[in-house]
C-alpha cells in the first residue's frame, strides 16, 4: 500500500494526464487521504468592480457556503486576501495571531471555529498580468503534517488548478465572458509573450495595423482598457 505522500505524487502524474473534470474529482478524493474534508480551487484577474473570477470547483458543505455566500464574506476572507501578497502556502492557524481582524473577518473567523473547522491550508498562485488564484484545502481535525507532505500538496493543487484553467468551458465563471476569434486570441497569445504589434505581424503574416485592430477587439469585448489586462482576462480563461 503507498503511502499518503506517494499517493499524492501519484495523483500529480495522473493529473498530467486527464481532463480536469476527472482530475478535480481524483483531487477531492486524495486530499481526503490527507485528513482535509473539504477544498475549493479557483483564479480571478484584476481588481475592485473590474475583477473577473472563475471558480474550479467548491467543495464545501452545502450550509456553510449559503451562509459564506449570504453574508458575502469572500470580500473579507483573510485566506483570499492573504494569498494576494503571498508566493508559498501557508496555514490559516499560523496567520491570525499576527493579524487584527475586522468586524466582518471577525464574525467569519467565530463561525469558523463555531461550525467545527479546525484549521485550512492555502496554496496561492500567482500568473501574468493581475492573474491570481488560489486552492484552498479545510479540515475539521487537527492535522499534524510533514514539510514533505505541505510540499506534495502544493505540487497537487498546482497540477490541478492548470489543469482545470487550462480547459476552455470547466467550471463557474462570470458572465461577462465573450468569445474570441481565432486571430483576436492568437495575437494575445503573442501579446503575453511580450511580443509588439510589428513582431506579432511578422510571425501571423499580416500587417502591423491589423494585429492591432485585433487586440483592440479583444480588449473592447472584454472590457479591459490595457493588453495586460487583456492577457490575465485570456488567462484566466484558458485561451492563453
Amino acid at each position: 500500500m503507498s503511502s499518503v505522500t506517494e499517493q499524492g505524487l501519484e495523483f500529480v502524474e495522473r493529473c498530467s494526464l486527464g481532463a480536469a473534470p476527472a482530475c478535480a474529482d481524483d483531487f477531492k478524493a486524495t486530499v481526503r487521504l490527507f485528513g482535509f474534508s473539504a477544498c475549493a480551487s479557483g483564479a480571478w484577474a484584476g481588481v475592485g468592480r473590474g475583477r473577473r473570477s472563475r471558480f474550479f470547483f467548491v467543495e464545501w458543505p452545502k450550509d456553510w457556503l449559503e451562509f459564506y455566500e449570504t453574508n458575502q464574506f469572500f470580500q473579507h476572507d483573510l485566506l483570499p486576501i492573504e494569498a494576494r501578497r503571498r508566493t508559498i502556502p501557508f496555514w490559516y492557524s499560523d496567520i491570525i495571531s499576527s493579524l487584527k481582524f475586522t468586524e466582518k473577518q471577525g464574525e467569519l473567523h467565530k463561525e469558523f471555529l463555531n461550525y467545527g473547522w479546525k484549521d485550512a491550508f492555502a496554496v496561492p498562485i500567482h500568473g501574468p498580468g493581475s492573474i491570481q488564484g488560489l486552492v484552498t484545502l479545510a479540515t475539521h481535525e487537527t492535522l499534524t503534517l510533514s514539510s514533505k507532505d505541505c510540499a506534495v500538496l502544493e505540487m497537487m493543487a498546482r497540477a490541478v488548478w492548470e489543469r482545470c484553467r487550462t480547459s476552455e468551458n470547466f467550471g463557474m465563471f462570470d458572465p461577462g465572458w465573450v468569445e474570441l476569434t481565432h486571430r483576436e486570441i492568437e495575437c494575445i497569445q503573442w501579446a503575453a509573450a511580450g511580443k509588439s504589434d510589428t513582431d506579432i505581424a511578422v510571425l501571423i503574416g499580416v500587417k502591423p495595423t491589423t494585429v492591432h485592430f485585433h487586440i483592440e477587439q479583444a480588449k473592447k469585448k472584454l472590457r479591459v482598457k490595457t493588453r495586460t489586462e487583456a492577457v490575465a482576462v485570456g488567462v484566466l480563461h484558458g485561451v492563453v
